[in-house]
């Protein structure tokens, strides 16, 4: 990695680094949520204002990063009514995103013209670095979060047969239209979905051999969860279903489409937790599932843990899962609706600051924070992987974990300690940060310090932990201060929550 800091500066800044974890480790017992939020704030001051600290806390986690004008527009509105706005994107412009898409031609291909493309791998190149680009710029933060949620939930394997194509017509027509929509309609997008069909191998299944896999994920994982109350037999029957729901082939006129295959259906009687599908349905099979699916008490249920594990805690708490099954239920499986319980839940607000940022998170969150200007092109794409997140390459259907134990690792944290690096020293080759900018031209240690621990943490830190690096940066050349300091809060355990 090339930057201006010398093995054995690089070597003194790791320590600092170290030094700071380990000032942040013991400070607390990271078993509840209220003992690791407190991980996270036992190093900084009290805030002089609890409302604003509640405002940078909490955008904190329903954007990648809050921005000095995203703070001040809360502050205007008032956060309620911010929370609100987010909840709503498409009443919030976003001119400049299309614009800086608009050379990403592959984005508004359609099946068979993906597969004419002459670079195969172009277009998932594409898709990852607009879905980059749209978490580090748009307007619509909590809009592009629930993005990410869906895309895990309704996981995709980009290198499996033609998964990696059909997934950019997957994220534009299933994911993104009904990201805070009804769940009834995005579920039986993605059942309609050529990536899912061919991903879970749906697009083989007939009535002389019918496939489980996608019959199993369905109720496993996107529907009732494991312990939903369904039988082998349910999938069984699910899988019956589902046959002759497939995808046209290569050969055809329009290739890479949906298409139900009559005479490769089970039209027999089936029975699924304990509802009769008569015979001769033909697809109405299939839609039939979807609608009693969707409806289900423990779709309900099990949506509500995934979104509140994802937006309130690892391990959340029962009460506010229970209140969002109930919206889900009597909203009929409003999205929007289950997230403004969510959200403006008192349990949220007891929550903040103590979710670990997943990779995607991280760089995303590290980006808008600094304002960078940024390609995210390759060297970007490459950290994701060092750290175990790129994008749409988790091979198994259950999407990538979200619970701090699965990235909270050595290797994981060397990675964006490695990231931070290069990232504060403009030696990333996609992107490049202005410090002086940030800093407001300030050159006195003690103030850039400061300044950045306000834009980055919302706060200041204690004398104890300022210290610590104002004992190292000290030593540098002054125009490698503001970096190096910038460097050490990048990386340092306080970033790392959300």
């Amino acid at each position: 990695m090339n930057h201006p800091l010398s093995r054995r500066e690089f070597l003194k800044l790791s320590g600092a680094l170290g030094a700071l974890t380990a000032l942040s480790a013991c400070t607390a017992d990271s078993k509840t949520p209220a003992t690791a939020l407190a991980a996270n704030t036992a190093t900084l001051l009290p805030p002089e204002n609890a409302d604003d600290a509640l405002i940078f806390q909490t955008l904190r986690r329903i954007t990648f990063g809050p921005q000095p004008e995203d703070l001040a527009r809360a502050r205007e509105i008032g956060l309620d009514n911010f929370i609100d706005e987010q909840l709503a994107p498409e009443t919030i412009p976003d001119p400049n995103m299309d614009t800086q898409l608009e050379e990403m031609e592959t984005l508004a291909l359609n099946a068979s013209e993906l597969l004419e493309v002459e670079k195969r791998a172009q277009p998932v190149r594409q898709l990852i670095r607009a879905t980059l680009l749209r978490a580090v710029y748009s307007k619509r933060q909590l809009y592009e979060l629930m993005v990410d949620f869906w895309s895990n939930h309704f996981n995709l394997y980009v290198r499996k047969s033609q998964v990696g194509l059909l997934k950019v017509v997957d994220d534009r027509q299933v994911i993104r239209p009904h990201a805070l929509g009804s769940f009834q309609d995005l579920l039986s997008a993605s059942a309609h979905s050529p990536a899912m069909l061919v991903y879970l191998d749906n697009a083989l299944s007939n009535r002389e051999l019918p496939n489980e896999n996608y019959a199993r994920e369905l109720l496993e994982l996107h529907t009732l969860g494991v312990d939903g109350g369904y039988s082998h037999n349910d999938i069984l029957e699910v899988a019956r279903a589902l046959t002759g729901w497939s995808v046209t082939g290569l050969r055809t006129q329009n290739p890479g489409e949906f298409i139900f295959r009559e005479r490769m259906h089970d039209d027999g009687e089936k029975t699924i937790l304990g509802q009769r599908f008569p015979a001769r349905q033909g697809i109405a099979d299939g839609e039939q599932l979807l609608e009693l699916l969707a409806a289900h008490p423990s779709t309900a249920q099990h949506i509500s843990l995934k979104l509140t594990r994802r937006f309130v805690a690892d391990d959340p708490p029962a009460t506010l899962v229970a209140r969002a099954a109930e919206t889900f239920t009597q909203t009929n499986g409003d999205i929007r609706a289950v997230m403004s319980t969510i959200l403006h839940s008192q349990e949220f607000k007891d929550s903040l600051g103590t979710k670990f940022k997943r990779p995607f998170e991280y760089i995303a969150s590290t980006l808008r924070m600094t304002a960078a200007e940024t390609q995210v092109d390759r060297f970007t794409g490459a950290m994701l992987t060092q750290m175990g997140q790129p994008l749409f390459h988790w091979p198994a259907p259950d999407g990538y974990p979200d619970i701090a134990a699965a990235w909270a690792t050595t290797n994981g944290l060397l990675g964006r300690w490695n990231y931070a690096l290069a990232l504060a020293f403009n030696a990333a080759r996609d992107t490049q940060l202005n410090w002086s900018a940030l800093t407001a031209g300030a050159t006195d240690p003690a103030e850039v310090l400061q300044t950045l621990s306000a834009r980055l943490l919302g706060g200041d830190l204690t004398l104890e932990v300022q210290q610590v690096i104002l004992d190292f940066v000290i030593q540098l050349d002054e125009t490698m201060r503001a970096p190096a300091i910038g460097a050490l809060l990048l990386a340092s355990p306080f970033f790392q929550y959300r």
